[in-house]
């Protein structure tokens, strides 16, 4: 175990943020979506030592001869995507013990992982990594950029908080539930008998038992810290309801810790619960789903965004680790196509990610002041035939398409295979 990043996650909750790129950089972009404030056409962004310092129509800036050009007159410029849960990216899941709250994925993210390169390719730029919904009490998260040689170059942002689960596999909803509410039960027992025991050693102290200069010197178990930190709302959940049967227990819970809901797609009978959410929530992977009706047979089609979004809560999307819920436009076109405002839809993966992560001051919208997390598209973002051509990640760029090694093997083989097989002579004399 790498035990300075634990002690990272354990003491402090966000680190500084150094700039990958220290020079100074120009953008010249068709259209800035800022999406916090109007789009900006035929824009030209300047960034310095990672953040960035100016936004403005290009009429309105004068570009620095000693700025490095990045043109992008005909595409467009957005912030980098923001995840707020993601499982994706680690050597090991961290759910073979199901209550092990005193792990951290910093000690299972692999930065080779071919996850990191997708997300690349996607345009996303920050990452909330957390152990997978196969837990109980499951340890802590990092949020991380998807590039860097090393976990503490990756890292943005350490005790981001608990994953906790409450899908039942393998055995009954309510025996999880149970399972949840010992395992809290018991760290509250700990706790209490922890303070229980230095309050009679400052009895016994006060009453002369005890010299004086004898100071107290029981520390909580290591093992148990991060659940105490929960328990006294030092530290966040994040909590997976993976149905509308598991949410009233969630609601429950969330009035005793401070909790995130990351709520899965089965969410058709709890509109009345929907609405005592009061904050945002992180919806899986599959918003769209299907339910048969058990008296016409008739199939009917939900989609859980849609739900939030009537019931007045703000969400955050999450992509797959593959098929096509793993790309943003197809998340986004989701969302359009029932009924969701193409600004809601976006915001779902930028600012309203960033605030559950306690970073919308440094990302999720284009703003100076703000890092310099930056994607540039081929067209627009809700098109299935627009692409990432660029990213740069506070200032650096950390991606070009052109340069995609993995996507050129790709594209050789395809030509490869389209072309017309040679024929010998000895075939044409046939």
């Amino acid at each position: 175990m790498n035990h300075s990043l634990l002690r990272i996650a354990i003491v402090c909750t966000t680190i500084a943020i150094p700039a990958l790129g220290q020079d100074l950089v120009a953008i010249k972009a068709k259209t800035i979506h800022t999406i916090t404030g109007p789009s900006i056409q035929d824009g030209v962004i300047l960034l310095q030592n990672g953040r960035i310092k100016t936004i403005a129509k290009a009429s309105d800036v004068e570009i620095p001869w000693s700025a490095t050009v990045i043109d992008a007159s005909d595409k467009i410029v957005m912030p980098t995507w923001v995840l707020a849960h993601s499982s994706g990216g680690m050597r090991g899941s961290n759910e073979s013990m199901q209550n092990v709250p005193w792990l951290t994925v910093a000690d299972a993210i692999d930065p080779a992982s071919t996850y990191f390169e997708g997300m690349l390719r996607n345009g996303v730029g920050t990452v909330h990594v957390l152990p997978g919904n196969n837990t109980l009490l499951a340890g802590s998260g990092l949020v991380v950029r998807p590039f860097g040689r090393t976990v503490e170059d990756m890292t943005v942002a350490a005790n981001t908080g608990m994953k906790m689960s409450l899908l039942a596999r393998g055995g009954s909803r309510l025996q999880k539930i149970r399972e949840m509410r010992r395992a809290i039960a018991e760290i509250r027992e700990y706790l209490a008998n922890f303070h229980r025991e230095k309050a009679e050693f400052e009895k016994e102290q006060a009453a002369g038992a005890i010299p004086e200069d004898k100071k107290w010197e029981k520390e909580i178990d290591r093992k148990k810290q991060a659940a105490v930190d929960l328990i006294e709302k030092k530290l966040k959940g994040w909590l997976y309801v993976p149905s509308f049967a598991e949410l009233d227990e969630a609601l429950r819970m969330g009035k005793d810790l401070d909790l995130n809901f990351v709520l899965g797609a089965n969410l058709d009978e709890a509109m009345p619960l929907l609405t005592k959410l009061k904050a945002a929530v992180v919806l899986d992977d599959a918003l769209e789903y299907f339910e048969t009706d058990p008296e016409t047979r008739k199939e009917k089609q939900y989609c859980s965004a849609k739900m939030l979004a009537d019931a007045g809560v703000p969400f955050a999307l999450s992509l797959a680790s593959s098929g096509p819920s793993s790309y943003p436009w197809w998340q986004f076109g989701t969302c359009v196509r029932n009924g969701i405002s193409r600004q809601q839809a976006l915001e779902a993966l930028t600012m309203v990610p960033a605030k559950m992560l306690g970073l919308s001051d440094q990302i999720g919208s284009l703003e100076v002041g703000k890092l310099g997390n930056i994607q540039i598209l081929t067209g627009d973002p809700l098109q299935a035939t627009t692409w990432v051509d660029t990213v740069v990640l506070e200032g650096a760029v950390v991606y070009e398409r052109s340069k995609d090694p993995r996507l050129k093997y790709l594209f050789e083989a395809a030509k490869k295979a389209d072309e017309p097989k040679a024929t010998s002579k000895k075939d044409e004399g046939k």
